[in-house]
């Protein structure tokens, strides 16, 4: 955790960076890309090259492109998306406690849980209240089977260890990106910034918490 203490500006990407990076091999099926991001949950990771080094991104965007790009414009525009998830099973516990279970199978869903209660075992909706976007709800099976350096994003923004914080900030801005690929000399990646990451900085450097009023 980097020093809540430092101003803002005196922070760089080393110290808001994710260090443990997942990082996909350029000739990684698509669909094994898309099962990482899944189990990791996370929106994206760097694309590496047979030495190590970051060749491009691949993140649930290029997935909604794959998607738009394989959509047939003469079929019917699909219904809207239902506000509740319809895997979704209401059950009552014998303790009169009111549980949302899931119906997928165990580890389809990223926010499935097991429940242990005097019933047994339960796979539980973690997350009852939210829908998972598009792009977490395709079917990894159903994509192709063409490496992922077909689909990545090209030309992905990295920068340094010792890049500040707001440059990070005015990069992200510029390029219509959520994330930073933090590289070595070699170009290899070290870690990853989030927009979150920024966020969290700002929310919580350099500042001192006001007491709670009465």
């Amino acid at each position: 955790m980097w020093d809540r203490t430092k101003p803002l500006s005196d922070l760089t990407a080393g110290d808001l960076m994710t260090r443990e990076v997942v990082r996909l091999p350029e000739d990684t099926p698509l669909r094994d890309a898309a099962r990482l991001l899944l189990q990791h949950q996370i929106g994206g990771a760097p694309v590496v090259d047979r030495e190590g080094k970051c060749v491009g991104v691949f993140s649930s965007v290029d997935v909604l492109r794959l998607a738009e790009r394989r959509a047939d414009p003469t079929q019917p525009v699909a219904p809207a998306l239902p506000i509740t998830c319809s895997f979704q099973r209401t059950h009552r516990t014998r303790d009169g406690n009111e549980v949302t279970l899931c119906t997928l199978p165990p580890g389809v869903c990223p926010i499935q849980r097991t429940r242990k209660g005097p019933e047994g075992e339960m796979i539980e909706c973690s997350q009852p209240h939210c829908v998972l976007v598009d792009w977490q709800m395709v079917e990894p099976e159903k994509l192709p089977a063409d490496a992922v350096r077909r689909f990545m994003t090209a030309d992905p923004v990295t920068a340094r260890p010792d890049t500040p914080a707001p440059a990070l900030a005015r990069m992200m801005i510029d390029a219509h990106t959520h994330r930073v690929v933090v590289v070595d000399e070699k170009r290899v990646p070290v870690g990853v910034v989030s927009s979150t990451d920024l966020l969290a900085a700002l929310a919580y450097c350099g500042g001192r918490e006001e007491p709670a009023r009465a």
